[in-house]
């Protein structure tokens, strides 16, 4: 009979803290930040729901979504969750998509890691806290990564892959979002293209590097294997050790757009390529396919100059005598061009 009733104070005691947890009764009313990753359902959580002391019985939990029919995929997010909420709370909480608004965010083709992460921020859809350090400091899991671990500041520059992305507001993990572009990296950097940075001998960051340098100088997508070329012709010529890509310099002065001073092309950074031989440290932006293509399929032509017209073409020459009358032709153009529109003469 002491062994009965000691058995029923035990149960009615296990009873009154499973009844508590499950239905909240009595419990801390402390908000905590919970995230979840992609493609999770409900029941992976509860031992981290343990762990955080959100619920206490963790093993409750779980037997309480297959009881109730409630094991669902949870959307990618932080959530507010809180000890005082019962189980079906939690559950509402973790599944209610309808109060989560999406919004669909377009990376632009070359946009750098610093414009990224400005669009990612005005569209609401990180902190630029959790930005900065996803971006510069998480150890990203890829393969392709590898070789650039440990992180560093503007590691991912180059792999980013713009397109048009669908987020929520506020709700996706920041890691989940970033992997989103390289995961979209990672599959559009295909056989196609691998196949040619093989035959060039190239690896996958000069590849990356290559085609970020063609995406900012290229305007006119028939052109953009041309340049392509121009840069591969200089990099293979003892003649021409320096690339003298604008853009690149512009990259290591901070900024994207604008017309380089004397002092500008005298700055001495690790992206001036009129002042340092070979190619920039690594990406100047994130390219497209496109531009990822190119690099990897150059156009094959003797030149080694080029130089932007009015409407984004290019004149291409061989030498720098030739290049030096293409320069006033497009000087001319570039005047005719503002006085026709009664603005000033802006060409580079």
């Amino acid at each position: 009979m002491l062994a009965v009733v000691l058995i029923s104070i035990v149960l009615s005691v296990i009873v009154i803290f499973v009844t508590n947890d499950v239905f909240a009764l009595v419990k801390d009313e402390s908000t905590i930040q919970f995230t979840v990753e992609e493609n999770t359902k409900i029941s992976k959580l509860s031992g981290e729901l343990d762990k955080e002391g959100i619920v206490n019985y963790g093993l409750i939990f779980k037997l309480f979504l297959t009881v109730t029919n409630k094991n669902e995929d949870v959307l990618a997010g932080t959530y507010e969750l809180s000890p005082a909420m019962d189980y079906n709370q939690i559950v509402l909480a973790l599944r209610n998509a309808d109060k989560k608004q999406t919004v669909e965010v377009t990376i632009p083709e070359g946009y750098s890691l610093q414009q990224i992460k400005e669009t990612l921020v005005e569209n609401h859809v990180c902190t630029e806290e959790d930005l900065d350090e996803a971006l510069n400091d998480y150890p990203f899991k890829h393969e392709f990564l590898e070789d650039k671990l440990p992180p560093e500041d503007n590691w991912l520059e180059g792999y980013l892959f713009p397109d048009t992305y669908t987020f929520y507001k506020n709700g996706d993990a920041v890691k989940d979002v970033v992997n989103k572009m390289l995961n979209n990296f990672d599959e559009r950097y295909d056989d196609a293209i691998k196949e040619g940075a093989e035959n060039l001998d190239r690896s996958m960051d000069e590849i990356v590097t290559i085609a970020s340098l063609v995406e900012r100088e290229a305007k006119v997508p028939e052109e953009f294997a041309m340049i392509a070329g121009v840069i591969y012709n200089r990099l293979n010529s003892s003649r021409f050790p320096y690339l003298e890509i604008d853009a690149s310099v512009l990259y290591g002065l901070g900024r994207t757009s604008g017309t380089l001073t004397a002092a500008d092309l005298e700055t001495d950074t690790p992206y001036n390529t009129y002042l340092h031989e070979g190619l920039p440290p690594g990406p100047i932006c994130n390219p497209g396919y496109n531009a990822l293509y190119a690099a990897s399929h150059p156009a094959d032509h003797d030149y080694y100059f080029y130089v932007a017209m009015p409407d984004g073409s290019h004149l291409f020459a061989t030498t720098n005598s030739e290049h030096e009358r293409n320069k006033e032709k497009a000087a001319e153009a570039f005047a005719e061009a503002a006085n026709s529109s009664g603005e000033e003469d802006t060409g580079e």
